[in-house]
């Protein structure tokens, strides 16, 4: 029987056949609706040869972009993605006044 060692140490990310960080999770959701995506298919009457083909498309799908995700921004490179869309990518000053106080000793300051 194999050995999974998930405990790495201290400040060692959580690993997994080569997935490292959050893409675990991401891994675990597309499980998780491969299988949704199965036992709906198969509830409505779809014949079991395409619901077990569409199935191992989806799952090789969802496996390969999961691998290739984590092959291009490593355990923190999604979140780091995130981040940098939702930060603006300049700011702007319309206003004069900050510039004109700058010199300015604030009122309460010895």
């Amino acid at each position: 029987m194999p050995v999974y060692d998930l405990n790495r140490g201290i400040n060692k990310p959580v690993e997994f056949k080569g997935l490292v960080g959050s893409n675990i999770y991401f891994l675990v959701a597309g499980i998780g609706l491969v299988f949704a995506l199965f036992v709906t298919c198969y509830l409505a009457g779809m014949p079991l040869v395409l619901t077990v083909l569409l199935t191992f498309l989806a799952g090789g799908g969802m496996w390969a972009g999961v691998f290739a995700l984590n092959r291009r921004f490593g355990e923190h490179g999604l979140m780091k993605a995130a981040a940098r869309r939702s930060s603006p990518r300049y700011i702007t000053n319309r206003h004069s006044r900050l510039f004109q106080r700058l010199n300015q000793d604030p009122p309460g300051r010895a």
